[in-house]
């Protein structure tokens, strides 16, 4: 005979469970027919009514962890149990049933696991998982991270009811290369019953390594540049400078070069080595109004080794010099002569006697009254 039991850490005295003998002797005639009942195995852990044959728990301790099932051996003897009394047993097996009273636990304390700073985001990193000591759903569990949420996520494998630790945002080598994330298992249904006994979760260090990539250099800025250059500037002359780095720790040097697709007539030259981008022919603003060129920037390695390239875009814009304005190189060697040239300028022959004259000067933002 079985019976789906009591459930573990039930109080002395829960109802388990009635047995029912019968005598085919006359109940009419005498103690024939009245039976009786005792516990012949298993007395330690439950006791039987002696009149109504009712199975009660002797203890409060039953723990499915434990002991899961029980044997108990009950006897119903006739007369009333008087000597001469005929008798008979059966075995009752007694299945504890599973209640939420333990909390989720990580085998270990720290995991460790690795990661490309290359990674995608939303590429697992690894997977733990908690046990617990109960059974169906009060096994069921959640997981959260409690520190590390900034670059990390966890969700939940309903299958194998791991947790996986995933990336949540771009991983760099070269700011951080590890990280510690605690992951908190949670039980989903906590019983009032047994909150007394600590707390139903338990948390465990993920320790994430990054590894390193030969990343490609980083233009600044990134968003590409735009440099002015002097519509009559001669060949040779310094356009702008173009900066790039190595974010890799070992900082290899940059080299850099011109997209001739963006560049075919070769106006413009680069200086391999220090970004420096100047005139290769004279400018003709009258053909183009600006340039676009593309420059590629590489790190300087061996010529056998295979490195990532990236490119950043540079507008040239002209800077006009009005007609009849000096350029700055005549500005600085012939002040002179022009003074003397604005003492001699011609004087309008209806300027009458007292008049305020205005002398414009020929330097750019200069002017005298008199």
């Amino acid at each position: 005979m079985a019976s789906l039991g009591p459930r573990q850490q039930s109080r002395p005295g829960t109802s388990v469970m009635k047995v029912t003998a019968s005598d085919a002797d006359d109940p009419a005639y005498g103690s024939s027919a009245r039976v009786v009942y005792s516990v012949l195995d298993g007395e330690k852990f439950f006791a039987v009514d002696r009149q109504t044959g009712l199975i009660t728990t002797a203890v409060a301790d039953l723990d499915r962890e434990t002991q899961d099932r029980y044997e108990l051996v009950v006897k119903a003897t006739d007369m009333a149990g008087q000597m001469g009394g005929l008798s008979g047993s059966t075995t009752v097996t007694i299945v504890i049933t599973d209640v939420n009273d333990n909390p989720p636990r990580f085998p270990q304390k720290m995991y460790q696991f690795s990661v490309s700073e290359g990674a995608a985001l939303g590429t697992p990193v690894g997977r733990v998982i908690a046990t617990d000591a109960d059974m169906g759903d009060n096994t069921d569990m959640s997981y959260l991270i409690k520190e590390g949420g900034d670059l990390f996520k966890v969700t939940t494998d309903v299958e194998t009811q791991e947790a996986v630790v995933s990336i949540k945002k771009q991983l760099d080598f070269e700011s951080k290369r590890t990280h510690n994330v605690v992951v908190e298992a949670v039980n989903k249904h906590v019983d009032p019953r047994f909150v007394d006994l600590g707390s139903f979760r338990d948390q465990t260090i993920v320790r994430v390594s990054v590894s390193d990539i030969d990343e490609p250099p980083i233009f600044q800025p990134a968003e590409g540049t735009i440099m002015e250059v002097q519509e009559d500037a001669k060949v040779g002359a310094l356009v702008g400078v173009v900066t790039a780095r190595d974010p890799d720790v070992k900082d290899t040097p940059v080299r850099f070069s011109i997209d001739r697709t963006t560049d075919q007539e070769m106006i413009f030259h680069i200086d391999p080595d220090s970004g420096a981008l100047t005139l290769g022919k004279i400018l003709d603003r009258e053909t183009a109004g600006w340039h676009n060129i593309t420059v590629k920037a590489v790190e300087a390695v061996k010529a056998s080794a295979v490195t990532e390239s990236v490119v950043s875009t540079v507008r040239i814009l002209y800077h006009l010099v009005a007609p009849g304005v000096p350029r700055a190189a005549d500005a600085q060697t012939g002040g002179g002569d022009r003074k003397e040239k604005e003492k001699k300028r011609p004087i309008r022959e209806s300027v009458g006697v007292g008049e305020r004259l205005h002398v414009a000067a020929s330097s750019v933002g200069c002017h005298s009254d008199v």
